[in-house]
């Protein structure tokens, strides 16, 4: 099994004090779930109220191991190298607040892992995925086609690169299912109606980062599948989109139009820019960084960086996850970054899924996630925010599932 294993020995206390725990656990990690698109105050009020659970189970059950999971052990790495950067950050406020997103989802994960362990409660936080999708998907393209912004938004993901970043995962996890899960007819047709909707979300966000991350996980579900339907009915549905929103005179075809004048593309331009700036502030700050969330920070005319885009707003980061992980956390951070990736490939392909129908399903969805975050990653901060808790908790809920399917 390979599950590293922290603290006392697991015991099989029980009673009450354990049911209530794993009820008030349950229960805030499916308000956490539920309510991650579309309310920031909610999500952080189920986080707290899942771990305060986790933690009050494990007292009760007096058995504090935790399974840590090779994954969980690298992920645990990153966030000791981001806890150091920020320790010295040029701004430790802002820091600190990185490194707590790294402990939020690393905390989500380790959570999920271990207690999120039968059948039943995979497929209820599978549910609540799906239904928090649909509830995020349709806020989202309510006001987009009642607004005048060409470019979607939904409430608590961010801007549209991170709105496409979590959608993409979202769209590998509910295509995995369609084409794996034996459901009725009603249930697939309800969630390939969520399918299609989060596709066309996608395609609203104009990130093309987000577009090319998407279609590596459609090629990659085709090719691991060894079916097309995929690709086909991406195409049609693309097609549908561009027609739809020509005759609606809702087309933005700035982003499509620059495609063929990349020397033109001032935002590519840019982001060439900050790669190099960002690779050049590592003479300066080689081990530790300058901080988490500190890539604001930098000196960019001693980097040879604009400090705002063409629309005035401060750049945030490098707009390339590797990048900016480099800048802000320094080699430490980059390399533990780049072991818990390499960990990742390895443990998804030494744990090729079984026959058991949602295991391959979320083992799918797990891969789709990993190449989101990487391709996407190429040209924006993925490992963040929204986008990582629901890489995580895919990782989380494939690793759950092959135990529960283990004989």
């Amino acid at each position: 099994m390979m599950f590293a294993k922290v603290g006392v020995s697991r015991g099989g206390q029980g009673g009450w004090a354990v049911r209530y725990a794993d009820a008030a656990f349950m229960g805030g990690l499916a308000l956490m779930i539920l309510t991650l698109p579309i309310s920031e105050a909610l999500k952080n009020i189920g986080y707290f109220v899942a771990l305060g659970g986790w933690v009050l189970k494990r007292a009760a059950r007096r058995d504090f191991r935790i399974t840590f999971t090779p994954i969980g052990i690298f992920l645990s790495m990153y966030l000791l190298a981001s806890l150091l950067s920020a320790a010295f950050a040029f701004d430790r406020w802002e820091g600190f607040r990185g490194a707590w997103d790294v402990f939020r989802y690393l905390s989500l994960f380790l959570m999920m892992v271990n207690d999120v362990d039968s059948k039943p409660k995979i497929l209820f936080c599978v549910s609540l995925f799906i239904a928090s999708t649909a509830m995020g998907v349709t806020r989202g393209l309510f006001d987009y086609f009642t607004g005048t912004d060409m470019r979607i938004g939904i409430k608590t993901l961010g801007n549209p690169v991170h709105v496409a970043t979590y959608l993409i995962i979202m769209l590998a996890l509910c295509m995995s299912l369609l084409f794996l899960m034996d459901w009725p007819i009603w249930a697939k047709i309800a969630v390939g109606v969520v399918t299609g909707a989060a596709y066309l979300a996608i395609f609203l966000t104009y990130s093309r980062g987000g577009w090319i991350a998407c279609l590596a996980v459609l090629l990659f579900l085709a090719v691991s599948l060894k079916r097309w339907e995929p690709i086909v009915v991406v195409v049609f549905l693309t097609m549908a989109i561009v027609v739809g929103l020509s005759g609606m005179g809702r087309l933005w075809t700035r982003h499509f139009e620059m495609l063929g004048r990349l020397d033109e593309d001032v935002n590519l331009i840019e982001r060439v820019k900050m790669w190099r700036g960002a690779v050049l502030s590592v003479r300066d700050r080689p081990v530790l960084g300058i901080g988490p969330r500190n890539f604001r920070n930098l000196d960019h005319e001693r980097y040879g960086f604009q400090r705002t885009d063409v629309y005035g707003r401060r750049w945030t980061d490098a707009h390339n996850l590797f990048l900016t992980v480099l800048a802000e956390r320094g080699l430490l951070g980059f390399l533990s970054l780049i072991g818990f990736l390499v960990c990742y490939v390895y443990e998804c392909i030494r744990r090729r899924p079984p026959k058991d129908a949602l295991s391959q399903a979320l083992w799918h969805a797990a891969m789709g996630s990993f190449i989101t975050i990487v391709v996407a990653g190429m040209v924006n901060t993925t490992l963040h925010a929204e986008g990582a808790i629901a890489f995580s908790s895919m990782t989380a809920l494939m690793l759950a599932s092959s135990e529960a399917a283990q004989p």
